[in-house]
């Protein structure tokens, strides 16, 4: 089962720079607009390791995060620890939540032995930019965002005992609060890794970054005829978390379609119209009033040429084997993503698997009103609006051995860039 061990992490020294202008989110969400933001909010800003716009993105990458140790920038901890983290928000409702986890290393493993479960599809572009950085800095500098079941809170109990006392990084990045902890008390350390040896580990958020991990574990593990396992090279830094924590919340992630040969209303909604009863409402708030009622196989739709807003609703629950291919896993199936990817996007608006896989007509996007710009300034065609993914859901698919289509979960917060840095290589 997992192996996880405390590290030695690399951290902003807090008397050189201001925590708050140098941390930034995941590489794979940053936009090139914000991008020129970070690089000039602050000249040590995270983003020139994990997402630079020199023409070579990595060798630059490589010799910032040098200097940044020569310079005292950056400074590693002297003694191995994991990195209890809380981050505080609050949710549609305006009630308080709180996600509590802990930053570690995970011993990677091939997903085929069970120990580490994925629950979506990656792609390989996106490996081979991650891979190419890891060979030019030896490091990874954002969290893998990983699950575990622990009902019993018996890990949550260790950590949670140092959360009375002040953190060792505490700021607040698009209103969300991050405090970090530095845990390095062997006897806590040992009973965490004991009580996570029994565990299975489900990727939430990192796909990429973890299938980057394996292939440069086995890089340098080719190139090292001492090889013994127990290198840094052979674990990735993650983040975990209970899949019973209260904090845990998923987003959904909308499609907005684009940039089709021939699109027409009348045409799609006929076929939507076969299997999915049809509603119309004259605004965006009771449409997602009646969505949120829907549990299963609904969808928001906001047309550009129409005001009014409908909302899709499959007729029959026993219509999903129709619908759906024949090789879809049972699992799989009972996803509304994939009933809208499969059917709705390919079979009715004829977008190909591959070009699903490579975004070529469609937008991921978590705002609504960032849909409804699209849509109403005619830059899409439609846009579907969906709930979210449920975590029993996402357990399932996982443990079956199945992957879900892409930017099927979005798990709120996303992971800051830039807390705390690990060394894959001495």
């Amino acid at each position: 089962m997992p192996v996880i061990r405390p590290f030695r992490g690399i951290r902003y020294n807090q008397s050189k720079v201001n925590i708050a202008t140098v941390i930034a989110p995941p590489y794979d969400v940053i936009s090139p607009q914000q991008q020129n933001a970070y690089y000039d909010k602050d000249p040590f800003n995270i983003v020139r390791l994990i997402l630079g716009r020199e023409d070579d993105r990595y060798s630059a990458a490589a010799k910032a995060f040098a200097e940044w140790q020569s310079a005292g920038v950056l400074m590693r901890d002297e003694k191995s620890a994991v990195y209890p983290l809380i981050q505080t928000f609050q949710n549609s409702n305006g009630s308080t939540i709180r996600r509590k986890g802990f930053i570690a290393l995970c011993r990677l493993e091939e997903f085929e032995k069970g120990i580490v479960l994925p629950h979506e599809k990656t792609l390989s572009k996106a490996k081979e930019d991650r891979f190419k950085l890891f060979k030019a800095t030896n490091s990874n500098f954002s969290q893998v965002f990983g699950l575990y079941s622990d009902s019993k809170k018996k890990v949550d109990a260790i950590v949670n005992a140092l959360f009375t006392s002040p953190a060792a990084i505490d700021v607040t990045f698009e209103g969300v609060r991050n405090q970090l902890w530095v845990l390095s008390d062997a006897s806590a350390l040992a009973k965490i890794e004991g009580e996570m040896e029994s565990k299975q580990v489900l990727i939430a958020d990192g796909h990429h970054r973890y299938e980057t991990a394996l292939a440069y574990r086995d890089l340098m593990r080719s190139q090292n005829p001492h090889h013994t396992g127990t290198e840094l090279y052979n674990y990735v830094m993650m983040f975990f978390t209970n899949l019973d924590d209260e904090g845990l919340v998923i987003f959904p992630t909308h499609r907005v379609v684009h940039s089709l040969p021939k699109f027409d209303w009348n045409t799609v909604s006929l076929s939507i119209k076969q299997y999915f009863e049809m509603k119309e409402y004259s605004s965006q708030e009771e449409l997602l009033k009646q969505l949120a009622l829907r549990k299963k196989h609904s969808y928001g739709i906001i047309v550009g040429a129409h005001p009014q807003f409908f909302l899709a609703s499959l007729k029959n629950e026993s219509m999903l084997n129709l619908l759906a291919p024949a090789d879809v896993p049972s699992e799989v199936k009972e996803l509304d993503v994939a009933l809208l990817h499969s059917f709705i996007l390919g079979k009715v608006l004829g977008i190909s698997v591959e070009a699903q896989e490579k975004k070529l007509n469609i937008h991921y996007i978590q705002q609504i009103e960032d849909c409804m710009k699209e849509v109403k300034s005619g830059t899409a065609h439609i846009a579907f609006i969906i709930n979210p993914t449920r975590i029993e859901q996402v357990r399932a698919v996982a443990k079956a051995g199945h992957t879900m289509p892409q930017k099927s979960t979005f798990f709120y917060p996303k992971l800051l860039s830039g807390l705390v840095l690990n060394k894959m290589a001495e």
